[in-house]
C-alpha cells in the first residue's frame, strides 16, 4: 500500500467518466473547475476518473488521482481508504449523479441533499412538487403498465412524451404519436427504467425551449443564464443548438421562468449548481425537468457572462454564501452540436428527444447570425455561399419552408427538390431542379447529385410515421438524409433550425470563409489546459470548442 494521507481535510470529487454521447468534456470542465475552486490550503482534493483522456486524470492536475471506475462498489470501496470529509456528486454529469442515494448511506454528501436529488430525479416525485407549488408543467401521469399509458393518451390526445427516471442523454425517452408507437416506447422505458415510475405526459408541439443554469446556497439565487433553443421543443437539449440571450422571450415571461427558478432551488434548498428546462408557448411557462447538478451547457453559460459558475457552486457546496442576482452578458453567443454520423454506420442523421451528438462548439458575435454561422463552421458544418446547391425535401411541412426557399433562390442559390416538393415551390413561383429519388430509378436522380457532391446542403424535414403515406416515404427520406451524412454534406431536419440557416445566409452572402483543410468532418481540436477543446484562444470572438466528436 503506497497511499499516503493527508492532516488536510479530504473532499473527494466524482469524475464523468468515458467519453460517450451523452457525456464529453462539458462534464470534465465541470469538474475540475470545481476540484480546484475547492482546493487551498487546508483541503485536499481527490478526483475518481477512469478516462484517460481527461485533463482530471492528469496526475499534476489534483492532489490526489484514483483512476477507478465510477461504480458504487468502487468508489465505497476508495472512501474506506481516504475516510474523506465529504463526496461532491453533482459535477460529473448524470453517471456521477445516479451513484447518489447509494453513497449517502456511507459518506456524506457535500452539496444538495440526497433526498432533493432524489426529489429532482424521480420524474413522479418533481411533478408532484411543482403542482405543490403551483408552477405550472404539461399534464402528466405516472404509470405502472401499458393500460395505464392508453387511457392517459387517449384522454389528452397525441402526441404523448415518455420518460424515465434517472437516465443519461433522454435514454428511452420518446415522443409517441399513436398507440403503436406509445406500446414500443412504453416497453423500452419500463427495462431502463425498473425501480421508478415512467412518467407520460402531454407534448407540446410549437413550444419554445428555455434553460436555466445556475447556483443556489439554499437560499440566495445566482441565474448565470437563461438560454432560448432555437429548435422547437421535442430536440435533447444536448442536441440542440442554443442562444444567449434569449430570442423570442419578452420580459414578462422571463420574470417568471426566473421567480419559477427561485422557488424551485429555495423549495429544495440547493446547495450548488443546477439547471431547469421550460417550455413557452403563447405566453404560458411550464416546467419539464429539474437537473439539481451542472449541466453540459454551464461551460458555455460561463464563458458569455465572464463569471466560472463552478467557483460559485463550490462556495455554495461548502456551505458559504453566495451573492444573489443575475449573470450578465454582451454580445450574442450560440452553442451549437456536433454529430459523427459519419463514423455510424446507418444512423439516421435526425435529431429527437434522446441525444446523439458527440461533441459542441459555442461561438460568439455582434449579432445572433454572426454567432451562429461562426458556431456553424467551427463544428465542421460546411455553410453553403451564393452559388450553390440546395436539396429540400419535405414532408407534411413543406408550405413552413416555402418563403425561405423563396429567399434562397432571390439571394443566388440554386434549388433542388424532391417531385412533391418542386410543385409546391412552383405554384409559389419559384424555380426549382426536380430529382428522382432513389427508388424511382429515373434521372436526375438524388444519389448521383449526393455522390458528385453537386449538393452542397440538404434539408430534410422528416414526416411522422402516423402522417406518412406509407413506409416507402420513410425509407427514401431516411436514404436522402443517411446517402448525404455518408458524403459529408450537411443535412438540416430541424424546420426552426432551417429557418434560421436560411435568414444566417442571407444575411452573411458573400462573406462565408471556411477552413482551408477540405477534410474537416474528422477534424478534431486538441485540449486545452482548463478541460476545453479549442479552435482557438478564448477571446471574445473566438469559437470555443467544448467537447469532441468521437
Amino acid at each position: 500500500d503506497d497511499i499516503t494521507h493527508s492532516e488536510k481535510d479530504r473532499v473527494i470529487v466524482l469524475g464523468s467518466g468515458c467519453y460517450r454521447i451523452g457525456s464529453s468534456v462539458e462534464f470534465d470542465w465541470c469538474c475540475v473547475n470545481m476540484a480546484l475552486a475547492l482546493k487551498g490550503s487546508t483541503r485536499q482534493v481527490i478526483m475518481i476518473n477512469c478516462n484517460p483522456e481527461t485533463v482530471s486524470t492528469d496526475f499534476d492536475v489534483l492532489d490526489k488521482l484514483y483512476f477507478e471506475e465510477l461504480t458504487l462498489e468502487r468508489v465505497l470501496d476508495i472512501i474506506d481508504k481516504e475516510r474523506p470529509a465529504g463526496v461532491v456528486v453533482s459535477v460529473g454529469g448524470q453517471t456521477a449523479n445516479n451513484l447518489t442515494i447509494g453513497l449517502a448511506k456511507h459518506a456524506r454528501i457535500l452539496g444538495t441533499s440526497p433526498t432533493s436529488i432524489d426529489t429532482a430525479e424521480d420524474r413522479s416525485k418533481f411533478s408532484l412538487l411543482l403542482d405543490k407549488l403551483g408552477v405550472q408543467q404539461p399534464e402528466w401521469s405516472g404509470v405502472a403498465n401499458l393500460g395505464d399509458a392508453k387511457k392517459f393518451a387517449q384522454r389528452i390526445g397525441y402526441p404523448v412524451l415518455i420518460r424515465p427516471s434517472y437516465v443519461l442523454s433522454g435514454a428511452a425517452m420518446n415522443v409517441a404519436f399513436d398507440e403503436r408507437q406509445l406500446t414500443e416506447y412504453i416497453e423500452q422505458a419500463a427495462k431502463i427504467s425498473r425501480d421508478y415510475p415512467v412518467v407520460i405526459s402531454k407534448f407540446l408541439s410549437g413550444a419554445r425551449e428555455v434553460e436555466v443554469d445556475g447556483v443556489c446556497d439554499g437560499k440566495n439565487v445566482f441565474i448565470g443564464a437563461i438560454v432560448e433553443h432555437v429548435e422547437n421543443a421535442g430536440v435533447h437539449s444536448g442536441d440542440a443548438t442554443m442562444s444567449i440571450p434569449t430570442l423570442t422571450i419578452g420580459e414578462a415571461t422571463r420574470q417568471r421562468i426566473v421567480r419559477y427558478s427561485e422557488m424551485i432551488a429555495q423549495t429544495l434548498l440547493i446547495k450548488g449548481p443546477f439547471n431547469i428546462q421550460f417550455l413557452v408557448k403563447n405566453g404560458d411557462v411550464q416546467v419539464i425537468e429539474c437537473n439539481l447538478r451542472a449541466s453540459r451547457s454551464m461551460p458555455f453559460v460561463s464563458k458569455m457572462i465572464g463569471t466560472n459558475l463552478m467557483d460559485l457552486a463550490a462556495i455554495a457546496i461548502m456551505g458559504g454564501t453566495i451573492k444573489p442576482g443575475e449573470g450578465k452578458s454582451t454580445g450574442f453567443g450560440v452553442k451549437a452540436p456536433q454529430f459523427s454520423f459519419t463514423r455510424l454506420d446507418n444512423a439516421d442523421p435526425i435529431t429527437g428527444v434522446e441525444m446523439v451528438s458527440t461533441g459542441e462548439v459555442a461561438c460568439f458575435g455582434d449579432t445572433f447570425q454572426d454567432a451562429f454561422i461562426n458556431a456553424l463552421i467551427a463544428s465542421n458544418f460546411y455553410v453553403p455561399r451564393k452559388g450553390d446547391a440546395v436539396l429540400i425535401s419535405m414532408g407534411e411541412t413543406r408550405k413552413g419552408i416555402i418563403p425561405y426557399a423563396r429567399l434562397l433562390a432571390e439571394n443566388g442559390y440554386r434549388i433542388y427538390a424532391t417531385r412533391h416538393t418542386a410543385e409546391e415551390l412552383a405554384v409559389k413561383g419559384i424555380e426549382s431542379t426536380t430529382l428522382y429519388k432513389v427508388r424511382e430509378r429515373r434521372k436526375p436522380n438524388i444519389l448521383d447529385y449526393l455522390t458528385s457532391k453537386e449538393i452542397k446542403l440538404v434539408i430534410n424535414i422528416p414526416s411522422h410515421e402516423k402522417e406518412a403515406e406509407s413506409r416507402l416515404i420513410l425509407r427514401d427520406e431516411y436514404i436522402i438524409r443517411r446517402k448525404a451524412a455518408e458524403f459529408g454534406i450537411p443535412v438540416v431536419t430541424n424546420i426552426e433550425l432551417a429557418r434560421a440557416l436560411v435568414k444566417a445566409l442571407v444575411g452573411y452572402n458573400g462573406r462565408i470563409a471556411h477552413p482551408a483543410s477540405s477534410d474537416a468532418l474528422d477534424q478534431t481540436a486538441p485540449a486545452s489546459p482548463n478541460g476545453a477543446r479549442k479552435t482557438g484562444s478564448l477571446s471574445a470572438r473566438q469559437p470555443m470548442t467544448v467537447s469532441p466528436a468521437v
